[in-house]
C-alpha cells in the first residue's frame, strides 16, 4: 500500500494466538529443512549402500535362480544360466543323470556383492548334501555383448571330477555309456550320484555312490568296482594270446623284445644271422593276482617255451639245436574298455 509523504502508519498488534505466532515461519522452515535433510540423507544412504556393497536385486535373482535349479535337479535351467569352462567330458550332463542324483538342500547365499563397473559379482554359498554341510564360492560375469546385458554364473556348484584310471568300467546311473576312456575328467553338478558298471567283467561295489562337492573331487574306479568271476580268466587268456603272437617271431632280438628269453644261437653255427628260429609255447605265462581291480599285475608264472635253432655248422652240415626257456619278468597292464578288457604285457 502507498502512503502520503511524511505519513507512517501505526503498527497493528498481532491478534493471533501465541501458539500460532510461535509455529509459523520457524515450524515451516524446520519441517522443510528436516524433510530436505531426510530426503538427501536417505538418498545418501541408498547411494552409499550401493557403492559399498554393489548389491543388485536383479543380479542376485539370477544367482538364486541358478542355485534353485541345481537344488531341484533342473539341468536345463542350470545350464542356461551357466557360462563357464567345463571338463574334458560332459557325458554326465544329461537330464537323466542329474534327475537320478541326490540333490543338495538348505542352500544359502550370503555376502553377495556386485561390481557393476567390472561386470562381476560373487557371493558365499553354503548347502547340505545328505545332511553334511559344504561351502562354495559363487561367481558371475556380465555378458560382454553390448546388446545382451545379461549376468551368468561362471563358477559354483558345477565341478570338474578327475577320473583316475579304470578306463571304461563305470558310469553314473542314467548314462548310456561308460565314462570316456580318453577323458581325464568329467563335469558334474553338486550332488550324490549312483555308480553302475558298464563292463561285463566288473560289478559296482555295494551301494556305490559318489558325492560331487568340490573342484578337487577324484573318482578312483578301483575303489568302486569288484571284478566278476570271468575277469581273471580273461586276463590270462589275453596274456596267453600275447605270448602266442610273440612266439611267432623268427628273430631272436624280436623274441627277447616281446618277452621270451631266447638266447643267441651260439658259436656252433657258422653264421648266426642265417639261423632259422622257431618257438613253441608249451605252457602259457599267467598273472599272479587277478582277483582285484588293478592297473598293473605282475607275472606269477613265466610259462615255458621250446626254442628251435636250425642252420649250418662250421663244416656246412645242417644241424638243429633246442633250448627250453621261459618268459622274462614283466608286468601286465589291464584297462577296461567299453566291451571288455585291454591287456598289454610289458616285459623287462
Amino acid at each position: 500500500m502507498t502512503y502520503p509523504d511524511g505519513y507512517t502508519p501505526e503498527r497493528q498488534p498481532d491478534t493471533r494466538a501465541p501458539e500460532a505466532r510461535a509455529l509459523s515461519p520457524k515450524w515451516m522452515w524446520g519441517v522443510t529443512g528436516g524433510l530436505a535433510v531426510l530426503v538427501l540423507g536417505g538418498a545418501g544412504v541408498v547411494v552409499g549402500l550401493d557403492a559399498q556393497t554393489h548389491n543388485s536385486g536383479s543380479v542376485r535373482n539370477v544367482a538364486e535362480r541358478y542355485i534353485d535349479a541345481v537344488q531341484a535337479g533342473d539341468l536345463d535351467e542350470a545350464e542356461q544360466l551357466y557360462e563357464g569352462e567345463g571338463a574334458d567330458s560332459s557325458a554326465a550332463l544329461t537330464p537323466e543323470v542329474f534327475e537320478s542324483a541326490t540333490h543338495i538342500t538348505d542352500t544359502k547365499l550370503s555376502g553377495f556383492r556386485v561390481n557393476f563397473e567390472d561386470g562381476r559379482a560373487s557371493g558365499n554359498l553354503s548347502y547340505r548334501l545328505n545332511g553334511t554341510p559344504y561351502t562354495d564360492q559363487l561367481e558371475m560375469y556380465r555378458s560382454d555383448d553390448d546388446d545382451d546385458d545379461e549376468w551368468q554364473v561362471v563358477r559354483g556348484l558345477r565341478y570338474e571330477v578327475s577320473l583316475d584310471g579304470g578306463g571304461s568300467a563305470l558310469s553314473f546311473k542314467g548314462m548310456d555309456a561308460p565314462f570316456p576312456a580318453d577323458a581325464g575328467s568329467i563335469t558334474a553338478y553338486a550332488g550324490e550320484y549312483e555308480l553302475v558298471s558298464q563292463n561285463k567283467f566288473f560289478s559296482a561295489a555295494n551301494d556305490a555312490r559318489f558325492a560331487v562337492t568340490s573342484e578337487y573331487t577324484s573318482l578312483y574306479t578301483a575303489d568302486q568296482v569288484t571284478p566278476n568271476d570271468g575277469y581273471a580268466d580273461e586276463v590270462d587268456r589275453q596274456v596267453s594270446l600275447w605270448y602266442e603272437e610273440c612266439a611267432a617271431q623268427t628273430d631272436v632280438w624280436e623274441l627277447q623284445s616281446c618277452g621270451i628269453d631266447a638266447p643267441d644261437p651260439g658259436s656252433k653255427f657258422a653264421d648266426p644271422s642265417q639261423v632259422q628260429v622257431s618257438v613253441e609255447m608249451t605252457r602259457a605265462p599267467s598273472v599272479s593276482d587277478a582277483d582285484g581291480m588293478q592297473d598293473w599285475i605282475p607275472l606269477a608264472d613265466e610259462g615255458e617255451f621250446v626254442v628251435t635253432y636250425s642252420g649250418e655248422d662250421l663244416r656246412d652240415r645242417r644241424i638243429t639245436s633246442k633250448e627250453r626257456v621261459q618268459a622274462t619278468a614283466g608286468d601286465v597292464e589291464v584297462t577296461p574298455t567299453s566291451d571288455g578288457l585291454d591287456v598289454v604285457v610289458y616285459p623287462y
